[in-house]
Protein backbone atom coordinates (compact mmCIF):
# COMPACT_ATOMS: atom_id res chain seq x y z
CA UNK A 1 0.00 0.00 0.00
CA UNK A 2 1.50 3.28 -0.94
CA UNK A 3 1.89 5.81 2.02
CA UNK A 4 0.03 8.79 2.63
CA UNK A 5 2.48 11.07 1.02
CA UNK A 6 3.12 8.86 -2.26
CA UNK A 7 -0.91 8.50 -2.26
CA UNK A 8 -1.32 12.03 -2.25
CA UNK A 9 1.23 13.38 -4.38
CA UNK A 10 2.83 15.02 -1.44
CA UNK A 11 6.70 15.76 -0.37
CA UNK A 12 6.02 15.83 3.21
CA UNK A 13 2.98 15.27 5.65
CA UNK A 14 1.27 18.56 5.46
CA UNK A 15 -0.93 18.83 8.86
CA UNK A 16 1.74 17.55 11.58
CA UNK A 17 1.65 19.65 14.84
CA UNK A 18 4.93 20.79 14.69
CA UNK A 19 6.17 24.09 14.83
CA UNK A 20 7.21 24.68 11.38
CA UNK A 21 8.07 28.38 9.80
CA UNK A 22 7.13 27.19 6.43
CA UNK A 23 3.52 26.21 7.21
CA UNK A 24 2.78 29.51 8.72
CA UNK A 25 -0.21 30.71 7.42
CA UNK A 26 -0.53 34.47 8.06
CA UNK A 27 -4.33 35.27 8.07
CA UNK A 28 -5.59 38.95 8.29
CA UNK A 29 -5.48 38.87 11.77
CA UNK A 30 -1.72 36.74 11.85
CA UNK A 31 -0.74 39.66 9.59
CA UNK A 32 -2.33 42.51 12.09
CA UNK A 33 -0.47 40.68 15.00
CA UNK A 34 3.07 40.93 13.07
CA UNK A 35 2.82 44.33 11.70
CA UNK A 36 1.73 45.54 15.39
CA UNK A 37 4.42 43.69 17.17
CA UNK A 38 6.95 45.52 14.68
CA UNK A 39 5.01 48.53 15.18
CA UNK A 40 5.66 47.95 18.81
CA UNK A 41 9.22 47.96 18.91
CA UNK A 42 10.15 50.02 15.96
CA UNK A 43 8.23 52.98 17.92
CA UNK A 44 11.00 52.58 20.72
CA UNK A 45 8.92 54.19 23.51
CA UNK A 46 5.88 51.70 23.78
CA UNK A 47 7.79 49.54 26.27
CA UNK A 48 5.38 46.69 26.47
CA UNK A 49 2.86 44.97 24.82
CA UNK A 50 0.53 41.92 24.66
CA UNK A 51 -0.45 39.40 22.32
CA UNK A 52 -3.13 37.07 23.57
CA UNK A 53 -5.21 33.94 21.74
CA UNK A 54 -7.62 31.08 21.89
CA UNK A 55 -5.83 27.72 22.61
CA UNK A 56 -3.86 26.59 19.25
CA UNK A 57 -4.20 29.62 16.50
CA UNK A 58 -1.13 29.81 16.17
CA UNK A 59 0.80 32.21 18.92
CA UNK A 60 4.20 30.50 19.62
CA UNK A 61 4.67 30.40 15.40
CA UNK A 62 3.96 34.17 15.46
CA UNK A 63 6.10 34.84 17.71
CA UNK A 64 8.25 32.93 16.10
CA UNK A 65 7.75 34.51 12.81
CA UNK A 66 8.24 38.13 14.55
CA UNK A 67 11.34 37.13 16.02
CA UNK A 68 12.75 36.38 12.65
CA UNK A 69 11.77 39.67 11.20
CA UNK A 70 13.15 41.87 13.74
CA UNK A 71 16.62 43.91 12.60
CA UNK A 72 19.50 42.65 14.66
CA UNK A 73 20.99 45.35 13.60
CA UNK A 74 18.72 47.55 15.81
CA UNK A 75 17.57 44.99 18.45
CA UNK A 76 18.68 42.08 20.46
CA UNK A 77 15.39 40.25 21.01
CA UNK A 78 15.80 37.50 23.38
CA UNK A 79 12.77 34.42 23.45
CA UNK A 80 11.83 32.90 26.80
CA UNK A 81 9.26 30.08 25.95
CA UNK A 82 8.65 29.18 29.30
CA UNK A 83 7.29 32.17 31.47
CA UNK A 84 6.76 29.98 34.65
CA UNK A 85 9.94 30.60 36.04
CA UNK A 86 11.06 33.67 38.49
CA UNK A 87 11.70 36.45 36.75
CA UNK A 88 15.76 36.42 38.10
CA UNK A 89 16.27 32.95 36.49
CA UNK A 90 14.96 34.58 33.18
CA UNK A 91 17.47 37.95 33.91
CA UNK A 92 20.53 35.04 34.21
CA UNK A 93 19.60 33.50 30.95
CA UNK A 94 19.79 36.78 29.20
CA UNK A 95 22.95 37.54 30.55
CA UNK A 96 24.09 34.62 29.47
CA UNK A 97 23.13 35.02 26.05
CA UNK A 98 25.25 37.89 26.06
CA UNK A 99 28.40 36.45 27.53
CA UNK A 100 27.54 37.28 31.16
CA UNK A 101 27.29 34.48 32.13
CA UNK A 102 30.50 34.51 35.15
CA UNK A 103 28.78 37.92 36.79
CA UNK A 104 25.14 36.43 36.59
CA UNK A 105 25.61 33.23 38.01
CA UNK A 106 23.92 31.73 41.22
CA UNK A 107 25.62 33.94 44.41
CA UNK A 108 23.60 36.94 42.45
CA UNK A 109 21.01 38.75 43.87
CA UNK A 110 17.86 39.97 42.57
CA UNK A 111 19.37 43.27 42.79
CA UNK A 112 22.39 42.22 41.06
CA UNK A 113 20.56 40.99 38.24
CA UNK A 114 18.58 44.13 38.01
CA UNK A 115 21.88 46.42 38.04
CA UNK A 116 23.44 43.98 35.47
CA UNK A 117 20.45 44.22 33.21
CA UNK A 118 20.57 48.28 33.74
CA UNK A 119 24.29 47.90 32.42
CA UNK A 120 23.14 45.90 29.79
CA UNK A 121 21.07 47.92 28.80
CA UNK A 122 22.97 51.35 28.69
CA UNK A 123 25.70 49.56 26.95
CA UNK A 124 23.14 48.69 24.10
CA UNK A 125 22.22 52.04 24.17
CA UNK A 126 25.82 53.37 23.00
CA UNK A 127 25.38 50.85 20.22
CA UNK A 128 21.72 52.32 19.36
CA UNK A 129 20.27 49.09 19.98
CA UNK A 130 16.98 47.86 22.04
CA UNK A 131 16.27 45.41 24.33
CA UNK A 132 13.62 43.20 23.37
CA UNK A 133 12.09 40.30 25.81
CA UNK A 134 9.72 38.19 24.30
CA UNK A 135 7.65 35.86 27.19
CA UNK A 136 5.48 33.18 25.66
CA UNK A 137 2.72 30.95 27.49
CA UNK A 138 2.64 34.30 29.79
CA UNK A 139 -0.20 33.28 31.69
CA UNK A 140 1.83 30.92 33.45
CA UNK A 141 3.45 34.04 34.98
CA UNK A 142 3.12 34.27 38.80
CA UNK A 143 1.84 38.03 40.17
CA UNK A 144 5.43 38.17 42.09
CA UNK A 145 7.04 37.71 38.57
CA UNK A 146 4.90 40.38 36.94
CA UNK A 147 5.05 42.54 39.69
CA UNK A 148 9.24 42.01 39.14
CA UNK A 149 8.57 42.54 35.07
CA UNK A 150 7.42 46.57 36.32
CA UNK A 151 9.95 46.83 38.40
CA UNK A 152 12.16 46.06 35.27
CA UNK A 153 10.35 48.78 32.87
CA UNK A 154 11.08 51.28 35.27
CA UNK A 155 14.59 51.07 33.69
CA UNK A 156 12.87 53.15 30.91
CA UNK A 157 11.92 56.02 33.01
CA UNK A 158 15.00 58.06 31.75
CA UNK A 159 13.06 58.23 28.56
CA UNK A 160 15.35 56.40 26.56
CA UNK A 161 12.87 53.20 25.31
CA UNK A 162 15.85 50.78 25.78
CA UNK A 163 13.39 48.15 26.54
CA UNK A 164 10.53 46.73 25.50
CA UNK A 165 8.58 43.81 26.73
CA UNK A 166 5.96 41.47 25.44
CA UNK A 167 4.06 38.93 26.85
CA UNK A 168 2.44 36.18 24.78
CA UNK A 169 -0.14 33.95 26.14
CA UNK A 170 -3.79 32.36 26.22
CA UNK A 171 -6.63 34.58 27.14
CA UNK A 172 -6.27 34.13 31.14
CA UNK A 173 -3.46 36.27 30.63
CA UNK A 174 -5.10 39.45 30.59
CA UNK A 175 -6.96 39.24 33.77
CA UNK A 176 -3.62 38.07 35.16
CA UNK A 177 -2.01 41.42 33.96
CA UNK A 178 -5.38 43.64 35.28
CA UNK A 179 -4.74 42.83 38.86
CA UNK A 180 -1.49 44.31 38.64
CA UNK A 181 -2.61 48.28 37.61
CA UNK A 182 0.90 49.42 37.37
CA UNK A 183 2.04 47.16 34.94
CA UNK A 184 -1.46 47.05 33.05
CA UNK A 185 -1.35 50.83 32.62
CA UNK A 186 1.64 50.10 30.95
CA UNK A 187 0.74 48.18 28.38
CA UNK A 188 0.81 50.74 25.05
CA UNK A 189 -0.18 47.71 22.62
CA UNK A 190 -2.36 44.80 23.02
CA UNK A 191 -4.07 42.42 20.07
CA UNK A 192 -6.18 39.20 20.52
CA UNK A 193 -5.28 36.32 17.68
CA UNK A 194 -8.84 34.60 17.08
CA UNK A 195 -9.73 31.91 15.55
CA UNK A 196 -9.70 31.35 11.55
CA UNK A 197 -13.18 32.24 9.80
CA UNK A 198 -14.44 30.48 7.31
CA UNK A 199 -12.38 31.21 4.43
CA UNK A 200 -9.44 31.69 6.41
CA UNK A 201 -10.68 27.90 6.87
CA UNK A 202 -9.91 27.02 3.70
CA UNK A 203 -7.28 28.50 2.60
CA UNK A 204 -5.14 27.70 5.67
CA UNK A 205 -5.75 24.47 4.71
CA UNK A 206 -4.40 24.86 0.91
CA UNK A 207 -1.65 26.48 2.00
CA UNK A 208 -0.61 23.48 3.73
CA UNK A 209 -0.98 21.23 1.65
CA UNK A 210 1.02 23.61 -1.07
CA UNK A 211 3.83 24.12 1.67
CA UNK A 212 3.95 20.05 1.57
CA UNK A 213 4.36 19.96 -2.25
CA UNK A 214 1.19 19.21 -3.61
CA UNK A 215 0.77 20.86 -6.89
CA UNK A 216 -2.23 22.73 -6.48
CA UNK A 217 -3.55 22.66 -2.81
CA UNK A 218 -6.83 21.30 -3.98
CA UNK A 219 -7.69 18.20 -2.04
CA UNK A 220 -10.47 19.09 0.04
CA UNK A 221 -13.66 19.74 -1.51
CA UNK A 222 -16.13 22.46 -0.80
CA UNK A 223 -18.31 20.19 2.08
CA UNK A 224 -15.07 18.83 3.47
CA UNK A 225 -13.73 22.22 4.61
CA UNK A 226 -17.12 23.75 5.79
CA UNK A 227 -17.09 20.61 8.00
CA UNK A 228 -13.98 21.12 9.28
CA UNK A 229 -14.62 24.55 10.37
CA UNK A 230 -17.78 23.79 12.19
CA UNK A 231 -16.06 20.60 14.01
CA UNK A 232 -12.30 23.19 14.84
CA UNK A 233 -14.53 25.68 15.09
CA UNK A 234 -11.52 27.71 13.41
CA UNK A 235 -8.54 26.97 15.71
CA UNK A 236 -5.71 26.28 13.50
CA UNK A 237 -4.78 22.88 16.02
CA UNK A 238 -7.60 21.16 15.46
CA UNK A 239 -7.89 21.71 11.82
CA UNK A 240 -4.66 19.67 11.18
CA UNK A 241 -5.60 17.21 13.55
CA UNK A 242 -8.72 16.59 11.54
CA UNK A 243 -7.58 17.41 8.03
CA UNK A 244 -4.62 14.77 8.88
CA UNK A 245 -7.50 11.56 9.94
CA UNK A 246 -9.12 13.22 6.75
CA UNK A 247 -6.32 12.14 4.30
CA UNK A 248 -6.04 8.44 6.11
CA UNK A 249 -9.72 8.11 6.12
CA UNK A 250 -10.19 9.27 2.18
CA UNK A 251 -7.04 7.07 1.76
CA UNK A 252 -8.59 4.03 2.65
CA UNK A 253 -11.59 4.26 0.79
CA UNK A 254 -9.39 4.50 -2.76
CA UNK A 255 -10.58 8.30 -3.11
CA UNK A 256 -8.99 10.42 -5.33
CA UNK A 257 -9.76 13.95 -3.17
CA UNK A 258 -11.26 14.48 0.79
CA UNK A 259 -14.79 14.49 0.29
CA UNK A 260 -17.65 15.66 3.32
CA UNK A 261 -18.26 11.80 3.85
CA UNK A 262 -14.83 11.42 4.77
CA UNK A 263 -14.71 14.14 7.44
CA UNK A 264 -17.68 13.21 8.83
CA UNK A 265 -16.62 9.35 9.57
CA UNK A 266 -13.53 11.24 11.09
CA UNK A 267 -15.36 13.57 13.62
CA UNK A 268 -18.05 10.50 14.05
CA UNK A 269 -15.20 8.37 14.91
CA UNK A 270 -13.90 10.97 17.45
CA UNK A 271 -17.22 11.66 19.10
CA UNK A 272 -17.83 8.06 19.66
CA UNK A 273 -14.32 7.27 21.43
CA UNK A 274 -13.20 10.88 22.57
CA UNK A 275 -16.29 12.91 23.39
CA UNK A 276 -14.76 15.59 21.54
CA UNK A 277 -16.73 19.00 23.02
CA UNK A 278 -16.25 21.18 19.65
CA UNK A 279 -18.21 18.78 17.20
CA UNK A 280 -21.62 18.99 19.23
CA UNK A 281 -22.90 21.65 15.99
CA UNK A 282 -21.61 19.21 13.49
CA UNK A 283 -24.35 17.54 11.73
Amino acid sequence: MLSLCEYWALRERPFEPVTDARFYFQSRAHEEALARLGYLIDQETMYLGMLSGEIGCGKSLTRQIFSSRIDTSRHLAVQFENSAFALDDHLRRLLKEVGWAEVAGPDAGSYDLYELTKALLRQLSTLGRQLVLIFDEAQEMSQETLSALKRLSNLNDEGLGRLTIILIGQPELRPLVARQPALDQRISLRFHLHPLDAADTGAFIRHRLLSAGHSTGDLFDERAVSLLFEASRGVAREINRLAKLSLEQARATGAMEIGGDHVRAVIEDLRRHQSMPVLGGVR
